[in-house]
């Protein structure tokens, strides 16, 4: 299994990428409305902090198959949530 601590860094690093590309976008067009932006940074910091807990909390510690059914599908969940962020950035 990779180490939490990589997964980590993983989601915070994306989740730092996406708001740096919204404030870049921000910066660069002068139409986009500030309220939109704030709403979107405020969705993905919330799902950054989410992701982050939901490693730190593995479901059954002693049981590896049920540890990495967990981690798959706490990646597959990242990945759509963040697919839909990325999708509501696109259409700013």
């Amino acid at each position: 299994m990779a180490s939490r601590r990589k997964l980590k860094q993983t989601i915070q690093f994306v989740s730092s990428e996406l708001i740096t590309d919204i404030y870049f976008r921000c910066l660069m067009s002068k139409e986009i409305d500030d309220q939109k932006v704030d709403k979107i940074v405020i969705e993905i910091m919330s799902l950054n902090r989410e992701f982050v807990l939901r490693v730190n909390r593995p479901d059954g510690k002693n049981n590896p198959k049920l540890v990495k059914t967990y981690f798959r599908k706490l990646f597959s969940d990242w990945q759509t949530a963040i697919e839909k962020v990325i999708t509501k950035i696109e259409k700013i």
